[in-house]
């Protein structure tokens, strides 16, 4: 699938490399159709008539995630589904499908709509990692390669947008089909193509990525060396002020590493290489509120499955900066916290930001004494 475009295929190629050198797929054709003009479509998009409806009824906001997707539509490969995603202001339409399958498979997902509405191919874990997600448009194919068993599909307007049960702009039909699985190029390849992460374990597998040439610092090297191939990216937005730790000490199979940038292209924050048992790295890096980290993690000339792991190590409600001890509360626990780091330099105690825990700072904790803000 490519354009047929020789302006555009350059454009194209200088942003994004593999196009040319490796293999033109369906990512490189989504970036010329964003890209180039003239590689746009042009023909008038015509949703099919489904076979089956969604489960929900529009214009009812269901509560459903995914500990309670109980109404999710089990999808049929080769029979199509139509559903409507409204959207208000506010709030959104969910759909939830299901597919179970006894081998593992490339999953594809094809979309029919005229408007802003986005599919997701997920796992079966809660909260789920996103396998792939595709854009709106009509057609669009998001594929996946998937385990054996559950794996789920979600269909949501992807603007708060004010979309009604009456505006033809809120229809859409999806069909399924699998095939066997073939090595596929990740999503999160590049460093632009980073997927959000959160606090918490999320599991990826970077066998099929490539190796993008980001810059190291030679404080990175702890006697093996700066290489750093089969990397994949991931974003993590910061909801306290602290200190966080990224590691991969969980279920490794082969020697890894791990950056954290404050952008792409932009400054080191954190680096790790053999940091835990094993070949695990882990390393720590400090976030202010609403504040994005770019983590890329790779390995040693090879890729593998992975555990990426966050969690915070010493952090503050955003909120309720001086709850530090996160107990819904200011209290005689966390003037004691204050008092036993008296003196030190920075920090998520350091509330005044003075650049030393002092008087000042213990003065703000007695002022908010009592239960956070909701």
């Amino acid at each position: 699938m490519g354009c047929f475009n020789q302006e555009c295929n350059d454009t194209v190629c200088l942003l994004d490399p593999f196009c040319c050198s490796i293999a033109w797929d369906e990512r490189c054709a989504l970036e010329a159709g964003v890209l180039c003009q003239v590689c746009r479509s042009t023909t008038e998009c015509q949703v099919p008539i489904p076979d089956l409806d969604e489960m929900n009824t529009c214009g009812i906001a269901m509560a459903q995630n995914c500990e309670n997707s109980m109404d999710a539509r089990a999808l049929i490969p080769g029979l199509k589904f139509g559903g409507q995603a409204w959207s208000t202001d506010i709030d959104r339409d969910v759909d939830w499908f299901e597919i179970w399958l006894d081998t593992p498979q490339l999953l594809s997902i094809e979309m029919w709509t005229t408007g802003s509405i986005g599919v997701a191919i997920l796992d079966d874990q809660c909260p789920p990692t996103t396998l792939a997600e595709g854009v709106d448009g009509c057609s669009s194919i998001t594929r996946a390669c998937v385990p054996a068993g559950r794996t789920r599909v979600v269909v949501r307007s992807i603007l708060f947008d004010n979309i009604s049960c009456q505006d033809e702009r809120s229809r859409y039909t999806i069909q399924a089909s699998v095939s066997p699985c073939t090595p596929v190029r990740l999503i999160n390849d590049r460093c632009d193509m980073a997927l959000p992460v959160n606090v918490g374990q999320t599991f990826a597998d970077t066998t099929n990525a490539t190796s993008e040439n980001t810059w190291l610092p030679t404080s990175c090297d702890d006697g093996a060396g700066l290489a750093f191939t089969h990397d994949a990216w991931f974003t993590f937005t910061a909801h306290a002020w602290g200190i966080f730790q990224v590691n991969t000490c969980n279920i490794l199979t082969f020697d890894s590493r791990i950056a954290v940038y404050s952008d792409c292209g932009g400054d080191l924050l954190a680096c790790s290489d053999d940091a835990c048992d094993g070949d695990g790295a882990m390393a720590e890096f400090e976030m202010a509120c609403g504040e994005t980290a770019f983590i890329r993690v790779g390995g040693w000339g090879v890729g593998g499955p992975i555990t990426l792991s966050i969690e915070p190590v010493s952090t503050s409600s955003c909120n309720c900066p001086a709850d530090f001890d996160s107990s819904g509360e200011v209290n005689s626990a966390d003037v004691g916290l204050c008092l036993a780091h008296f003196g030190e330099m920075g920090g998520p105690l350091d509330l005044n930001g003075d650049g030393e825990v002092s008087s000042g700072d213990l003065g703000i904790i007695l002022l908010s004494f009592g239960n956070c803000p909701p």
